[in-house]
C-alpha cells in the first residue's frame, strides 16, 4: 500500500517555466543587482589580473610560486581548488606553461591542454585552461566553465541566454571552445538591454576586458536566485549569499573584507 503524499515545506509545487511566479522571482533577483555591482566586480578582476596574471606567460617561476593561489581563482569551490593543488603538486607544471606559450588557435590550445591531463576531470580541466588563459589574456580568450555551458548535462547560462543549445554542441573540444566564445559574445547583446553595461564599465580600458565575465556570472546568479526562490522555501533561499557575492564566488574572487558568507560550495 502506497504511503500518503504530504506536501514538502522545502520544495513547493510548480507548473513549469512559464509560471508567473518564476517570472516574478527572476525580476526580484534582478533587482538585487546594479551597474555599480558589475563595476566593482570588474575592478576586482582587473586588480587580480594585474597582481597575479600579468606577465605570467613570460615567467615560469611566477607560475610555480603562484599556483596555489591561482588554483583558487580559476575554480568556484574549495574542493576543486584543493584537487588542482594536489594534482599539480604531484606532477610538473609543463602543461600549464605550454598552455601560456604554445602556438595555435584558442580552441587548439585548450584542447591540447585537456589531452595532456587525461586523469583530470574534463570539466575541471576546461576551467583550468580557460581560467588561466582568460585571466592572463582577457581580451583574447574567454571562460568555459560548467555554469556557462556544461555539455555533459546540457545546462548553463549561455543556452538560457541564447534560447537553445543548438549553437553550443560541437564535435570536439577545439570547436566547442570557439562555439562557447561565439555565444559568449552574443551574451553581451542581452547585457546591453539590461541597463547594466554603463559607460563607466565599457569605456574604461581597465574594466572593459572583464565586463563580459562579470555580466555572465551575475546573469547566472539571477537565474539561480529566481529558480531557488521559485522551487524552494524562503527559509532555504535565505541561506544563499547576496547575489553579487555569489557572482564573485563563481569568478574565484576573494570574499570582500567585513563580509560574512557561507562555506564555499558547488552551485
Amino acid at each position: 500500500m502506497a504511503l500518503p503524499q504530504h506536501p514538502s515545506h522545502i520544495i513547493k509545487p510548480k507548473t513549469g517555466p512559464d509560471d508567473p511566479e518564476l517570472q516574478a522571482e527572476l525580476q526580484e533577483a534582478l533587482a538585487q543587482l546594479s551597474a555599480a555591482d558589475l563595476i566593482a566586480i570588474a575592478d576586482e578582476l582587473a586588480e587580480r589580473h594585474a597582481r597575479l596574471f600579468l606577465g605570467l606567460q613570460a615567467d615560469s617561476t611566477a607560475l610555480m610560486e603562484s599556483w596555489p593561489e591561482i588554483a583558487s581563482t580559476i575554480t568556484h569551490t574549495r574542493a576543486h581548488a584543493h584537487t588542482l593543488r594536489e594534482y599539480f603538486a604531484q606532477r610538473d607544471l609543463r602543461p600549464l606553461q605550454a598552455l601560456l606559450t604554445d602556438q595555435g588557435s584558442p580552441g587548439e590550445r585548450v584542447a591540447r591542454f585537456v589531452e595532456q591531463v587525461p586523469d583530470l576531470e574534463i570539466r575541471l580541466a576546461l576551467e583550468v585552461a580557460t581560467g588561466i588563459l582568460h585571466n592572463t589574456f582577457p581580451t583574447q580568450y574567454w571562460l568555459w566553465t560548467r555554469w556557462l555551458w556544461d555539455p555533459s548535462v546540457g545546462t548553463g547560462i549561455l543556452p538560457l541566454l541564447a534560447g537553445s543549445t543548438y549553437n553550443l554542441w560541437a564535435a570536439d573540444l577545439a570547436e566547442g571552445y570557439h562555439r562557447v566564445g561565439s555565444v559568449t559574445a552574443l551574451g553581451l547583446a542581452f547585457a546591453e538591454g539590461s541597463g547594466l553595461l554603463v559607460e563607466e564599465l565599457t569605456a574604461n580600458p581597465r574594466r572593459a576586458p572583464f565586463a563580459q565575465s562579470a555580466f555572465l556570472a551575475c546573469a547566472y546568479c539571477v537565474y539561480l536566485y529566481g529558480i531557488t526562490a521559485w522551487r524552494l522555501s524562503r527559509e532555504f533561499h535565505a541561506l544563499l549569499p547576496s547575489l553579487p557575492d555569489l557572482a564573485r564566488r563563481l569568478l574565484g574572487l576573494r570574499k570582500r573584507p567585513g563580509k560574512a558568507s557561507p562555506e564555499a560550495g558547488g552551485v
